[in-house]
């Protein structure tokens, strides 16, 4: 398999592991800047020089953990990626450290490797791209998968279905739980408080809207379930560290969404 330019995602036998989001790639012949938004997720990552021939060389693993501010990421020419991207809430199977400890970091080399040793096994004596795709294969459909307790997966499906809108007052009423109990269990899940991943939910939302240089900003902070235009203002910054005009004129292939 040969690592095509840019951001894919690739269907391989790894994602009949049910906690396995997405397996994908990133690859470029120049050096390149990208910003990343937050999805609250976890990533685990291999990245690798190309040399000539298609062969890779100096392997590093990265685990990317839920974040809350936007990433940049200064990306070297011929540099590739392979990530797998976990479903929230099912990371830590695969993890030797709760991931609520570890959240809102980038951890590479032997700092990954503290928290997931078997990360070593995906690459080592690995020359090609081909071998280490077969290597995540053989790891990943043994992994037993992520069972999820029930409430993060009735707070998780209420968050999605009400586009980030849920209150956390609400969801405690819906799924008859105290909100203490709501916060601990999810935070302990998924590495982020039921707030602030609501809040990723409509900042990915509003960056998705922001793409269409034709939509009103003013109509993308109603649409997105902001109370107003400042309200989503102020979390654009916080997230993004830019207002939504600025983002809305800059917005191309550098931010990763």
């Amino acid at each position: 398999m040969e690592l095509q330019i840019g951001f894919n995602e690739v269907e391989i036998d790894a994602l009949e592991n049910k906690s396995v989001e997405a397996v994908w790639t990133y690859y470029n012949v120049q050096d390149k800047s990208h910003t990343i938004i937050p999805d609250g997720r976890a990533d685990l990552i291999l990245t690798f020089d190309i040399l000539l021939g298609g062969k890779v060389s100096n392997i590093r693993p990265i685990i990317c953990l839920p974040f809350t501010k936007a990433l940049v990421m200064n990306i070297k020419a011929h540099q590739g990626f392979i990530g797998i991207r976990f479903r929230a809430g099912s990371a830590d199977t695969f993890l030797n450290t709760p991931i609520c400890n570890i959240s809102d970091s980038l951890q590479s080399g032997k700092h990954a490797l503290a928290h997931a040793p078997w990360l070593e096994n995906l690459y080592r004596n690995k020359n090609s791209v081909n071998q280490l795709f077969t290597s995540i294969n053989q790891h990943l459909c043994v992994k037993p998968t992520q069972s999820r307790s029930s409430m993060v997966t009735d707070i998780l499906s209420l968050i999605h279905e009400t586009q980030g809108l849920s209150q956390v007052s609400s969801i405690a009423q819906q799924i008859d739980f105290s909100e203490r109990t709501i916060n601990r269990q999810f935070s302990n899940a998924v590495g982020l408080s039921p707030k602030q991943y609501s809040s990723i939910i409509r900042l990915r939302r509003a960056m998705e809207c922001l793409a269409d240089p034709n939509y009103a900003i003013s109509s993308i902070a109603v649409d997105c379930g902001y109370s107003d235009q400042a309200h989503m203002t102020r979390e654009l910054k916080n997230y993004m560290g830019q207002t939504p005009t600025r983002l809305q004129k800059s917005i191309d292939q550098q931010i990763i969404i």
